[in-house]
């Protein structure tokens, strides 16, 4: 596996929080180019960092339906892409699967073990859902976004403006969100001053 830098970093922590970003939404958010972008993605999906993108069901969604895991074996399990009910798949043997499915009624639920042809050994109604945000545990060094020293350890993660940085400790992480908040004010200041010289101009013409 090729070693990782910050950007794969921000990249990988950008696609755990929206994994539906474009690679142009992506390019502007690390200030880098879309070509940069996909090189960096290829790279990662070749060295298996990234295996997928799954879209999250809205919890509405899920909550209109009955969801249902079963633990199933199957020799077909491309049949069961065919059908949008099934909204996980999971391997753990060579033919056995956990999946899960929503259905507003178990008549859906007998057409879709049918129809998939799946031999069902177990089923279990999901009362509950509730997902664990995990950080991804990759030890691999980059640079603090403001001392610009290496990062030893988790980093502290900030977005700020869709953009992603890193910080080593939290003092570093303290100054910048103080730099940024005076870069604002000096901005506002400006934006105020060229609007005040626009309204004493349409005074003075008026």
């Amino acid at each position: 596996m090729n070693r990782l830098d910050d950007l794969d970093l921000k990249l990988i922590y950008l696609l755990m929080d929206n994994a539906r970003l474009s690679i142009s939404e992506l390019a502007d958010r690390l200030g880098v180019s879309r070509p940069t972008v996909r090189t960096r993605l290829e790279k990662l999906e070749k060295d298996g960092i990234i295996e997928g993108y799954t879209i999250k069901l809205n919890p509405e969604l899920q909550r209109a339906h009955n969801v249902i895991a079963l633990v199933v074996r199957t020799e077909n399990p491309e049949k069961m892409d065919e059908f949008e009910e099934i909204i996980e798949i999971n391997r753990f043997t060579s033919t056995k699967y956990l999946i899960k499915v929503a259905v507003n009624a178990m008549e859906d639920l007998k057409r879709v073990i049918e129809g998939t042809g799946v031999e069902v050994l177990e089923i279990m109604p999901i009362l509950e859902s509730r997902e664990k945000k995990l950080k991804p545990k990759i030890k691999v060094p980059f640079k603090c976004d403001y001392c610009k020293k290496e990062i030893v350890g988790e980093p502290i993660v900030y977005k700020y403006h869709n953009k992603v940085y890193f910080f080593c400790c939290p003092t570093c992480f303290r100054e910048f969100k103080k730099a940024r908040e005076n870069l604002e004010k000096v901005k506002l200041s400006k934006e105020q001053k060229v609007e005040d010289a626009h309204e004493h101009e349409h005074h003075t013409h008026g």
